[in-house]
């Protein structure tokens, strides 16, 4: 393959930026030529001062700063530009995840393939398995994970990794961001892989406020997608999600059906708050950030 462009997005995220560059550095086994791009988007607080003291250890690193927050989209705009050939590959990290060693050349293999465009990682939560908010984003990372596994996969930009050229734009005012990549993919033809064992870990929200705003939120970006384009996500399918409850590990499931329970009562209520919020036009792509997911350290 080509050259190899690691790009990551970042809004006020002084607290992780520092762990994820130091981890992609130390346990990686990056090669010499990586280019590790760290795009800031009006941050208010010293995410470009961290990013900067990489800069000057390791010239892998790279800063582009945005004095105005545009939102993701437009973050990730600029860096498709960084892969611009069909064999260099881009590497998409979200600025608050950690990936296990040895997670990013995981996923360089099946893109020698001609006919593959994407591949992705498991994201894992590093929440607590106990409480209502923990059990029930350890529950939605496990049907996105047998979902992909067993049905149909959902591309997920905690973890990715793109052929260059295979996407210039996206719309800026995206507010959810993998569906449309996606879309994109499939509709030229490419297929998308699903590599369990790169894993990346995340932090889901620890409380069911922050859920149900996380939720609401990814909801209004599938409504988006689905009005303007009318593609529609895998994990949006009744079928799908019913076969990864009912599947495997049945008993398992049974018993937390107390939390499986709970969960689809606040999916339901953030699914109606995303449509009431949609038809008033209210398109949070630059969203306001949820606080427990950012506790990475934990």
């Amino acid at each position: 393959m080509g050259n190899w462009t690691i790009g990551i997005c970042a809004y006020n995220e002084e607290r992780n930026i520092g762990l994820l560059l130091g981890n992609l550095l130390s346990k990686q086994n990056l090669p010499k030529d990586v280019q590790i791009i760290v795009v800031c988007s009006g941050c208010v607080d010293n995410t470009p001062e961290v990013v900067r003291s990489f800069v000057e250890k390791d010239k892998r690193v790279k800063l582009v700063v945005e004095d105005i927050r545009r939102g993701k989209a437009s973050a990730l705009n600029i860096l498709f530009k960084y892969a611009l050939n069909s064999d260099d590959i881009l590497f998409l990290l979200n600025a608050d995840t950690l990936p296990q060693a040895g997670s990013i050349k995981k996923l360089v293999q099946p893109l020698n393939d001609p006919k593959v465009g994407a591949t992705m990682g498991r994201p894992i939560p590093i929440n607590k398995q106990c409480g209502l908010s923990n059990s029930i984003v350890h529950i939605i990372w496990d049907l996105h994970h047998k979902i992909s596994l067993y049905r149909k996969i959902k591309l997920s930009a905690e973890l990715c990794a793109l052929r260059g050229s295979i996407i210039k734009e996206i719309p800026p005012n995206l507010v959810t961001d993998e569906p449309f990549m996606e879309m994109l993919i499939q509709q030229q033809g490419y297929r998308i892989v699903y590599m369990p064992n790169a894993v990346v870990y995340i932090k889901g929200p620890d409380n069911l406020a922050d859920l149900f705003e996380q939720r609401r939120r990814i909801f209004i970006g599938h409504l988006q997608i689905q009005k303007t384009t009318g593609f529609t996500v895998s994990t949006s399918s009744k079928k799908n999600i019913l076969f990864s409850v009912t599947g495997k590990n049945f008993l398992e499931t049974v018993k937390k059906l107390p939390f499986f329970i709970l969960g689809a009562i606040i999916e339901m209520l953030a699914h109606f708050s995303a449509r009431l919020e949609f038809r008033k036009s209210k398109v949070p792509y630059a969203w306001k950030t949820i606080e427990s997911t950012k506790q990475l350290r934990a």
